[in-house]
């Protein structure tokens, strides 16, 4: 008897529903990113910080549309080979627009999948000279995402925002989203 009170109990865990966002939901949120650019044909490699805002609405309760803008928040300096080059370089702008698909897992924790379309500009500086960069490319991600309270949620996240053939631009971010 207990067995089958063990097995009852055991599957109205796993058939218990996960929601997902209610449709029609909007976010906002701040997130803190560590940039990384490596160009593997040159040995080149740099880790600038950026602050990233994005502003998402819920079309159904598992997918949604969201716009990210972004700014540098400091420089680093380049490694070629490992060793600093005396070169830095900053972010300047990143801007997207993303599909981002969410699977709840439980009703405080889901992970989610982001694909879409990435513009950026980075300025690198060595002593007095400085030069300008921008590219854009189809971007991709993971990330999770832990509900807080009813408003406030925390995400960390893998996105890899530029993937050209000589070089790749990825970020590691975590932060704050709130529902309005």
């Amino acid at each position: 008897m207990k067995k089958k009170i063990y097995a009852l109990m055991l599957l109205g865990m796993i058939s218990s529903p996960a929601f997902g966002e209610a449709a029609g939901t909007s976010y906002a949120g701040l997130q803190y990113a560590k940039i990384n650019y490596e160009n593997d044909y040159h040995n080149v490699e740099t880790e600038p910080s950026a602050v990233i805002g994005r502003v998402g609405h819920f079309a159904n309760n598992y997918f949604a549309i969201e716009v990210r803008a972004g700014m540098g928040l400091d420089d680093d300096d380049v490694k070629w080979n490992g060793y600093k080059t005396g070169e830095t370089v900053e972010l300047d702008y990143l801007y997207g627009v993303y599909g981002v698909g969410h699977l709840p897992l439980t009703d405080m924790l889901s992970v989610y999948a982001l694909i879409g379309y990435t513009g950026a500009e980075a300025t690198a500086e060595l002593y007095s000279m400085s030069e300008s960069d921008t590219d854009s490319d189809f971007s991709y991600g993971l990330g999770g995402q832990v509900q807080f309270n009813p408003v406030t949620s925390g995400t960390i996240e893998y996105v890899s925002y530029l993937d050209k053939s000589e070089f790749e631009v990825t970020a590691l971010s975590a932060g704050l989203n709130f529902k309005f």
